[in-house]
């Protein structure tokens, strides 16, 4: 799984510029094809991913693109995410806001600047169970 969902983790987040299937193949970048583990507990890797999404250092391809799609993800609550990927966005959230507590914040500050979507994150960290 990706550290953008770590972030949002975290994260992270179909947008309207895309088509269906270029949105569904983003989402496979992002969710499915990167071990979300991996990325939090290697400090350098998280460190480098969170420079990225806060402008405080440059992003990789996978980077950007996640960055590009935090506030969409962010604002939906993965609202377009598979039942697959729902679980790694609570996964990483569970694993990265403890962890990371101040950079969790920066990113909301600058993705949901309004505030409007930490109350509905934090009501699917508590609420939300995969559907089998």
């Amino acid at each position: 799984m990706s550290p953008g969902w770590c972030l949002l983790t975290a994260c992270l987040l179909a947008s309207n510029v895309l088509g269906d299937d270029e949105d569904d193949e983003a989402y496979q970048r992002i969710f499915d094809d990167i071990d979300v583990d991996t990325v939090l507990n290697n400090d350098r890797v998280l460190d480098s991913y969170i420079h990225c999404f806060i402008d405080t250092g440059p992003c990789s391809d996978l980077a950007a693109e996640i960055k590009g799609r935090i506030s969409e993800i962010l604002g939906t609550v993965c609202g377009s995410c598979t039942e697959k990927q729902k679980g790694i966005f609570k996964h990483s959230l569970e694993v990265f806001i403890p962890k990371r507590t101040n950079e969790w914040k920066r990113i909301l500050e600058i993705y949901d600047p309004k505030g409007e979507a930490e109350p509905k994150i934090m009501d699917f960290l508590k609420t939300w169970t995969l559907k089998e």
